[in-house]
């Protein structure tokens, strides 16, 4: 029987730490360090801040960067201060990647989720859409 893979994703690495050594005294349970690798994931409900959502948020919801950072009135410095926050709290590397960690643990409801798919999806050439 493969062992369930495991990710922990805290706000300290004191609480990881703690999970990681508590997690690996079970049988079966593998430890691991990237979202994408896990069949399980355990989130601190906190681990994101709520300026740290509201960028995912807006991220999803208008596609770039710049578009983002001025719709939600932040400097784009400070907007992608926030993102990159975000991206090292999940373990990510992209910020797709991290509005899916975000969405796939709760943190973005699926109501926030449907109405930016559009934004990240372009039509096929030839489509009629």
């Amino acid at each position: 029987m493969k062992p369930l893979r495991v990710i922990v994703l805290t706000k300290t690495e004191k609480d990881e730490d703690y999970l990681r050594l508590l997690l690996s005294q079970g049988r079966g349970i593998a430890l691991c360090d990237s979202p994408f690798e896990a069949n399980a994931l355990v989130v601190d409900a906190d681990i994101l801040t709520p300026a740290e959502i509201a960028v995912l948020k807006a991220l999803l919801r208008h596609g770039s960067v710049k578009q983002a950072a001025a719709r939600t009135h932040y400097a784009v410095t400070t907007f992608k201060k926030h993102l990159y926050s975000a991206r090292r709290k999940l373990k990510v590397n992209t910020n797709l990647q991290a509005i899916v960690v975000a969405c796939l643990c709760g943190l973005i409801p699926l109501q926030d989720i449907l109405p930016a798919i559009g934004t990240f999806i372009k039509p096929h050439k030839g489509s009629t859409h």
